[in-house]
């Protein structure tokens, strides 16, 4: 997996970028801090390992205590992203968005759908429901019959009612076109715009990683 950044969805907004007024969703990265590495001789692979936002430390484990701060910071949440060259970092060197990220520079985003419970098949699927008509009682809107009488079981996977939503998902090639590092009305951290939108509600976390598409 490429390089990326934990992000806070803030909400959406209309800004004019060139002159135009496209609609873009603000993420909120929250000073990413470098915490370790991997390297390529002890564990196979080269990455680096960051913290990002602010935690307690009563919400990790005793066993990730040592990984969950750095000084007097608690982090909110560690992630790991795999790098060619992790000589160029040091561990509490603060990671910027511009060191990877750039205008009009292809992302993707990844994060959780809204949950919308438990839901019927018309809802969750798309189903046409039954006739609308005499002689279908009560059951215009369930999914009708669930299998065959020769197999006389219900088979894996099968489209029925049940729970909809909260699933992870990326979404792909949004272009960055908005970058602001000191922003006036956060205290701290940096904002990214995308143009389109992001899955979650607001406040909710998100992943933006480096698009292997490039830029457009």
């Amino acid at each position: 997996m490429n390089f990326g950044l934990v992000c806070k969805k803030i909400g959406m907004v209309q800004r004019n970028c060139d002159g135009d007024f496209v609609p873009l969703t603000l993420l909120h990265v929250e000073d990413p801090v470098v915490v370790g590495f991997k390297t390529l001789d002890r564990d196979g692979y080269s990455a680096l390992i960051v913290g990002f936002g602010l935690g307690k430390l009563k919400s990790w484990n005793k066993q990730q205590h040592y990984i969950a701060k750095l000084g007097d910071r608690v982090f909110s949440s560690v992630k790991e992203f795999r790098v060619d060259n992790i000589s160029d970092f040091e561990v509490g060197k603060e990671i910027k968005v511009s060191d990877f990220f750039a205008l009009n520079e292809l992302v993707d985003v990844q994060g959780r759908t809204l949950g919308k419970g438990f839901c019927g098949p018309m809802k969750r699927w798309g189903f046409s429901g039954l006739p609308a008509s005499h002689g279908v009682s009560k059951a215009h809107r369930s999914h009708g019959s669930t299998g065959g009488r020769d197999q006389a079981r219900v088979f894996k996977g099968k489209k029925m009612a049940g729970r909809y939503g909260n699933e992870k998902i990326t979404v792909k090639s949004l272009k960055i076109r908005y970058i602001d590092q000191k922003p006036e009305f956060i205290k701290h951290g940096s904002l990214v715009g995308v143009y389109g939108a992001v899955p979650g509600h607001k406040g909710s976390s998100c992943i933006l990683y480096k698009s292997p598409r490039g830029s457009s």
